[in-house]
């Protein structure tokens, strides 16, 4: 049996671009196709009018299977209820036959050992690997069991799979929360109190002054100050001669989450790169990986004084005189993006932020009973999403432990009760 004996259509991508748009259809491309759901975290957005050419061919619905034909091949996800998504380049569209196959189990079917080694086996190109359209319609598929026992094993796995994504959710929305409680108070001065700051009737009040400066005004008492001052950018970091530390390459920096991925990353010897502690803050200096928003806080370090080593283009910054969460939220901050992409210098394709612009970028210093106030909210956000996830790792390994094991066969779903 084949897989286009298990399916109404197999749909290969354009082989082009969609432009990109700040808002819109997602534009599933291969890094958003993670092991059985998609990973709309970082996914870029098209215009409606782009989505009908890209979609001309099919368009994607709930149950369809879309699959990365390369960077990683094999990788395949299930378009759950609720999302539009168009395919971007190098993906497949697989809609399974659901009077023949249930489409989550074929999912975690694909994802199995069995399948993933004829994946690897048949995937051709001298640089990168690849999957050729005739090799996946034509891809051997082992006897399947009961469509009943299918619904049973895909029930199980896309459990742990459901709440990975509501903790992924979870996520999403405290650090939407933090950051969004630092542009209120920061940025647009909307601080707690500011109402009574704002009336001059009141004898203690700080209304906004102008400040000299290309900030413009800002509240009075409140000083304006350059990063370097309040803020250790690339600080110097001693070390001792402990072997394999755990070293970060880029890849591993999420571009719209302070997440990062220390799964299976590796350990090297030596003392090359840049060093860094949980909370700091891991800045991409180079494009297009600043461009693309690459930025990462370190939680996930085994102790605070342990030190880990990171790729060279990494801007580390660390709090001095503000907080850890100010210090975030602030490499978030449209404006000071901004500012270190005009600073960038060098060869068209690998520029690099200027070191000196970062140091020298002025911000609003805010009074100290503010920035404690700022902290006291935030820092719980950022600890609970470290919890949860350490909690999608734990999830993930477990389910990653299941798989094989139930595809196989060597856990029997007879006996167990669904209900």
């Amino acid at each position: 049996m084949e897989l286009r004996d298990v399916t109404e259509l197999i749909v290969d991508s354009e082989h082009k671009t969609a432009p990109k748009e700040d808002t819109g259809y997602p534009y599933v491309r291969t890094p958003n196709i993670g092991e059985g759901r998609l990973i709309l975290d970082d996914v870029q957005r098209i215009s409606e009018e782009s989505y009908k050419k890209w979609t001309r061919r099919a368009v994607p619905q709930k149950n369809d299977l879309i699959l990365a034909r390369e960077a990683p091949v094999g990788n395949v996800a299930i378009v759950t209820d609720g999302i539009t998504p168009c395919l971007g380049q190098r993906t497949v569209l697989i809609r399974p036959d659901p009077e023949k196959i249930e489409p989550e189990y074929l999912v975690y079917l694909m994802l199995g050992d069995e399948i993933q080694e004829r994946f690897y086996a048949v995937s051709t190109g001298a640089t990168v690997p690849h999957l050729n359209m005739s090799d996946i319609r034509g891809l051997e598929l082992p006897e399947l069991p009961s469509q009943e026992t299918q619904r049973r094993i895909a029930s199980i796995l896309s459990a742990f799979d459901d709440l990975i994504e509501n903790n992924s959710r979870r996520i999403e929305i405290l650090e939407e929360m933090a950051r969004r409680i630092y542009r209120e108070w920061f940025v647009q001065f909307r601080y707690p109190g500011h109402e009574e700051d704002d009336d001059p009737s009141t004898s203690s009040g700080q209304r906004l002054v102008d400040s000299g400066t290309e900030l413009g005004e800002i509240p009075e008492g409140w000083d304006i100050v350059e990063v370097q001052d309040v803020i250790d950018v690339n600080p110097r970091t001693s070390i001792d001669k402990v072997k394999e530390r755990p070293y970060l390459p880029m890849a591993n920096v999420s571009e719209n989450s302070m997440l990062i991925d220390d799964t299976d990353i590796e350990y090297r010897d030596g003392s090359g790169g840049s060093k860094f502690k949980n909370y700091d803050t891991l800045f991409a200096r180079i494009t297009p990986s600043l461009e693309n928003g690459k930025t990462g806080f370190v939680q996930f370090l085994k102790s605070d004084e342990q030190i880990a080593l990171g790729s060279t283009e990494f801007i580390v910054l660390r709090s001095k005189k503000l907080n850890p969460y100010f210090v975030y939220c602030l490499a978030r901050d449209g404006q000071f993006r901004e500012s270190a992409i005009k600073s960038m210098v060098g060869a068209s394709g690998r520029q690099r932020v200027r070191i000196g612009t970062v140091k020298e970028f002025k911000i609003t210093f805010p009074p100290k009973d503010l920035l404690k106030k700022f902290s006291d909210a935030t820092e719980p956000m950022f600890m609970e999403v470290g919890v949860l996830s350490e909690q999608n790792k734990k999830l993930k390994a477990t389910r990653d432990l299941l798989l094989p094991k139930l595809i196989s066969g060597k856990i029997d779903v007879g006996e167990l009760n669904m209900n």
